[in-house]
């Protein structure tokens, strides 16, 4: 029987696996699948990265068409990629990317053949998905952290081995962006989950300090003077993020678009809170995952992994208002093929965009922030504030 539950498990994990492996080999141009030869270019980038560690050299000052823009401690988990054959770590990345997934999928409800069938088809579909295992991306290890810490759903294990918050602090501390999801859940009354997340991410950054120390003062040393990493490339097409919308409508990333990305990351964060309080915890909690991306000064079309775990809350969530749904349903799909892709783009041929070019390579972070705004609307409407009473009652119910 035991076996039997292995061989069960294991054939729903094999077609989603092997669509992995073939669009990490294959999404991005000069890669192939057969002879294996995948172009996983940020995988070769933490590669290399794990082997300056190791040799005790500078990572962040290397003459390299991409450089390391993470902090140390990030560095430190690039090592066991750096020391495993080329071919082993590129099948273990794309494994460990499929099964993150499929984690993700099962956390938002999904099960059996259903789990294998949608895992399956995002691999091949979705975009940001598709790209992410491309590049040897980590967006779908930082999206999967979040989802498994905080959305509510069915768990692998009975209770908690370690307390909600922690992976969120984790992937804080090896990319910022998830940090909006800690503001998150404190501001929407989680404070220990958002202490823990603080804590989390002052211990991983300490372990970069000690074993990195160097390195870690240079990192935070760039991050308060000013030097984000931001660079000539905002402007490009799939720059998914306010400020990129900014940078191509007026030439520059001036201030006005920092403003700008502050005041989205606002709204985002209202917009979560609200419906937090009205009981939509999974819809949410992708609002303020789909917030970090708008408010980033750079989110590349394929971070935006936060459309799958919201694309799924809105087809299962009947409860959220109509225009909502069918609002954040378009917004998913316009996210998952993206189709601003098929423009031309790079040299800043982006600055000279007719108007229909620029509405289409802008429409989606206009339709994301404008779907922020709609949800705080929903909350005090009488959808809105019926469900902050149900919740308050359900509250005053189960207290002790």
């Amino acid at each position: 029987m035991k076996i039997g539950r292995i061989g069960y498990v294991v054939l729903l994990a094999l077609p989603p696996l092997l669509a992995g492996l073939y669009a990490g080999a294959t999404t991005i141009p000069g890669g192939s699948f057969e002879p294996w030869a995948p172009a996983m270019i940020d995988l070769d980038v933490y590669r290399r990265t794990g082997e300056l560690v190791l040799r005790g050299q500078d990572f962040y000052h290397v003459e390299a068409w991409l450089p390391w823009i993470y902090p140390a401690f990030a560095a430190l988990l690039s090592v066991p990629f750096a020391v495993l054959p080329l071919a082993v770590a590129q099948w273990v990345w794309l494994g460990l990317n499929v099964v993150c997934l499929m984690a993700m999928l099962h956390r938002l409800g999904l099960t059996g053949a259903r789990l294998s069938l949608a895992a399956t088809a995002i691999v091949w579909l979705v975009e940001p998905v598709r790209e992410t295992l491309g590049f040897g991306q980590l967006a779908v290890f930082l999206v999967t952290a979040a989802v498994l810490d905080s959305m509510p759903g069915p768990t692998v294990f009975r209770r908690r081995l370690l307390p909600e918050g922690w992976l969120t602090g984790v992937a804080t501390a090896v990319k910022l962006t998830p940090a909006v999801i800690a503001v998150y859940n404190f501001c929407a009354g989680k404070r220990r989950e958002g202490i823990v997340s603080f804590i989390t991410f002052l211990a991983c950054t300490a372990i970069g300090f000690v074993v990195l120390w160097g390195p870690s003062l240079t990192y935070f040393g760039m991050l308060l003077s000013g030097d984000s990493g931001l660079n000539s490339g905002i402007v490009y097409k799939t720059n998914q993020s306010v400020l990129g919308v900014w940078t191509r409508l007026l030439g520059e990333a001036s201030r006005g678009g920092l403003v700008m990305a502050a005041l989205v990351g606002v709204i985002g964060l209202v917009a979560a809170v609200l419906m937090h309080r009205a009981g939509e915890v999974a819809y949410a909690l992708c609002l303020a995952g789909l917030t970090s991306l708008l408010a980033s000064p750079i989110s590349w079309s394929h971070h935006y992994v936060w459309i799958v775990p919201f694309g799924v809350v809105l087809l299962r969530n009947q409860r959220l208002p109509g225009y909502l749904r069918v609002t954040g349903l378009f917004y998913a799909i316009w996210t998952a093929f993206a189709p601003f892709k098929l423009l031309p783009g790079d040299n800043n041929i982006e600055l000279t965009y007719t108007p229909l070019q620029m509405l289409v390579d802008n429409f989606g972070v206009y339709l994301g922030v404008a779907i922020l705004i709609a949800s705080i609307v929903a909350a005090y409407t009488p959808w809105g504030r019926d469900r902050r009473r149900a919740q308050l009652a359900l509250q005053h119910s189960t207290a002790p």
